[in-house]
């Protein structure tokens, strides 16, 4: 018997060898398959090693916490501290203010002419409180204040007449601005 293919040259398609093809298609799963299970492997294995420098890295962050805590701490006593040497300088200042002042009002003293019953600093004004013999020695007490640089507008507030002791004396209140040499103004 004698086979004639009646159909044209063109329409003739072979007939595909489906074993390969099905081989073919298996492998690329299994290749698939391989290529995600490395992708899979390294991803994790780049998770992990992120986790555990996380983790060393949140220890070491608690350790500066600490620290941190400490410097905090410090910062504050430094303040503290600079704050006390601050007062003190300005007490030592004031001691000396007060210091020179009595022995510019003793330099001028008038001796057996009068004396003080009460004197009073604050900030940069002196109040002078004191008995004396008569107004000319509470003139001439103004008058020795007025050539010291230390004291400038030397006032005269009151002056009373008191008797002590069957003596008529002037009771007076003086007040007055104080500059300390080489303190600025």
């Amino acid at each position: 018997m004698i086979k004639i293919n009646l159909l044209p040259k063109e329409e003739i398609k072979a007939v595909p060898d489906i074993k390969r093809e099905v081989s073919i298609v298996f492998l690329f799963y299994i290749l698939l398959i391989l290529v995600g299970a490395y992708l899979f492997i390294n991803i994790n294995g780049k998770i992990s090693t992120l986790k555990k420098e996380l983790q060393s890295a949140q220890i070491e962050l608690a350790k500066y916490k600490d620290i941190q805590k400490k410097l905090t701490d410090l910062k504050k006593q430094k303040e503290i501290i600079e704050q006390k040497i601050k007062v003190v300088s300005v007490l030592e200042k004031e001691r000396k203010k007060a210091i020179e002042v009595l022995n510019a009002l003793t330099a001028n003293f008038l001796v057996n002419k009068m004396w003080f019953e009460e004197l009073t600093l604050e900030g940069n004004q002196l109040s002078v409180k004191g008995i004396a013999l008569g107004n000319e020695t509470v003139a001439e007490f103004m008058e020795r204040l007025k050539k010291i640089p230390y004291f400038q507008v030397v006032e005269l507030i009151k002056t009373e007449k008191k008797k002590i002791a069957e003596l008529n004396l002037t009771k007076f209140t003086l007040k007055c601005n104080i500059r300390i040499i080489g303190e600025k103004v």
